[in-house]
C-alpha cells in the first residue's frame, strides 16, 4: 500500500471516506456537535496542548437534563444531584479493534471510565477517559412556542424545504416528522441548552485497526510531509501541525485551514513503528460564535455558479450551528418524543 500526503490527507481508504463525507447533507444527514469542528488558523508547528488555566468555582447544582437521539427519539435522562450524577457510573466501551490513547495510558478491549460534573447551572465538566477532560458552557434558550421540527432538525428543515424528503428518508423519524399533518409546537416552560464554548483541559486520541496502514511511520513522515505542506500552500491554505509523545507513542496532528476555518484534520500515530491514522479529541478551545461567523462567511462566499446542493448543504450546516441544542428540559424532551 502506498501512503502519501496529498491534497487534504494521507491517502488511504479510511481518510478518503472521511473527506468525502464533509458535512454531507444531501441524502444522509448528520447531527452537528460543537466539538467536531475546529476554529482559528495558523501555519507554524507547535507542541502538544497543555493547560494552565484556573478551574472554575464549584457551585451546588440540582437539575434534570435530557438528550434526545435524532434517529430514534430515544431520550436519555441525566439527573445531577449536588452537581454529580449519583448512583450511576458511565463507561465508554472499546472492542479489541478500538483504541483510546491518553498522555498516560493506552486503552483497548475494555470499558473506559468517563465522568461528568456540573460546575454551575450553565457550565459542566466532562471526562471521556482518566486524566482527560473539557468544560462546556451552555446557553439556556426559552423555546416555548417554537416549531419542534424546526428546532430539533434545523439542518433537515433547510434541505427538505428546498428538495423535499428523499425516498431514502421518508420512513425515518426526521422524514415522518417533517410530513406530520399537524405541526407540533413546544409548550410553555420548554427550554434547551446550547453549547456556546468548549474549554479543553486534556485531549486524547482514538484509532482502530482500520487505521493501521502497515507502513513505517518514520518513513512516511520523512518522505511525504514536506510535499503535503507544499500542496496545501499552493492552494492558498494554511497547515498547522502539533506533535507529542504519549505513553511511548509519537503523534503528529495535522489541521488544514482555508480562509474560513478548518476544513480537514487527521492525526498520524507511531504505534510500535507502524503508521496509524486516528482522530484527535477535544484538542482546542472552541467558541460557537466563531464557528457561526466562519460558516456565515463561507456561505456568503458561494457565488451564483455554485452547485445548488453545495449551497444548501452549507446553508444547512450554518442553521445547525445556530439552532442545535445538546440538552432539553423535561417539558421539551417529552414534546419531542411526540414527533
Amino acid at each position: 500500500m502506498c501512503i502519501k500526503f496529498n491534497r487534504y490527507k494521507i491517502v488511504i481508504e479510511s481518510i478518503i471516506m472521511l473527506k468525502n463525507k464533509t458535512l454531507l447533507l444531501t441524502l444522509s444527514f448528520v447531527p452537528f456537535v460543537l466539538a467536531a469542528c475546529g476554529g482559528g488558523g495558523g501555519g507554524a508547528e507547535s507542541s502538544s496542548k497543555g493547560d494552565n488555566s484556573t478551574p472554575p468555582i464549584q457551585e451546588k447544582v440540582n437539575v434534570d437534563l435530557y438528550n434526545v437521539d435524532q434517529e430514534t427519539l430515544f431520550t436519555k435522562k441525566y439527573s445531577y444531584v449536588d452537581s454529580v450524577i449519583k448512583g450511576t457510573k458511565y463507561y465508554i466501551p472499546l472492542s479489541e479493534d478500538e483504541y483510546l490513547l491518553t498522555a498516560d495510558q493506552l486503552f483497548t478491549n475494555t470499558w473506559v471510565y468517563s465522568d461528568s460534573k456540573a460546575i454551575n447551572a450553565l457550565k459542566f465538566y466532562f471526562s471521556d477517559a482518566p486524566k482527560t477532560g473539557y468544560y462546556h458552557t451552555y446557553k439556556k434558550i426559552d423555546i416555548s412556542g417554537e416549531n419542534v421540527f424546526d428546532r430539533f432538525y434545523p439542518n433537515y428543515k433547510v434541505m427538505f424545504d428546498k428538495f423535499g424528503v428523499p425516498a431514502q428518508l421518508k420512513d425515518t423519524k426526521a422524514g415522518q416528522a417533517y410530513n406530520r399533518a399537524n405541526p407540533l409546537s413546544f409548550p410553555q416552560g420548554s427550554y434547551c441548552y446550547q453549547v456556546i464554548e468548549e474549554k479543553v483541559e486534556k485531549p486524547y486520541i482514538t484509532f482502530s485497526k482500520e487505521g493501521m496502514t502497515g507502513e513505517n511511520y518514520a518513513d512516511v513522515i520523512m518522505q511525504n510531509e514536506n510535499e503535503f505542506k507544499n500542496e496545501v500552500k499552493n492552494l492558498g491554505h494554511t497547515l498547522k501541525i502539533d506533535s507529542g509523545k504519549w505513553n511511548g507513542s509519537s503523534w503528529r496532528y495535522y489541521r488544514e485551514y482555508d480562509a474560513y476555518g478548518m476544513i480537514f484534520d487527521v492525526v498520524a500515530i507511531d504505534y510500535n513503528g507502524e503508521l496509524v491514522i486516528g482522530n484527535m479529541k477535544n484538542f482546542e478551545d472552541i467558541r460557537l460564535d466563531n464557528l457561526i461567523n466562519q460558516q456565515t462567511r463561507r456561505l456568503d462566499s458561494l457565488g451564483e455558479g455554485t452547485f445548488i446542493v453545495d449551497y444548501y448543504t452549507q446553508k444547512a450546516t450554518l442553521e445547525a450551528f445556530k439552532k442545535s441544542c445538546t440538552w432539553f428540559n423535561t417539558t421539551a424532551a417529552e414534546t419531542i418524543k411526540k414527533l
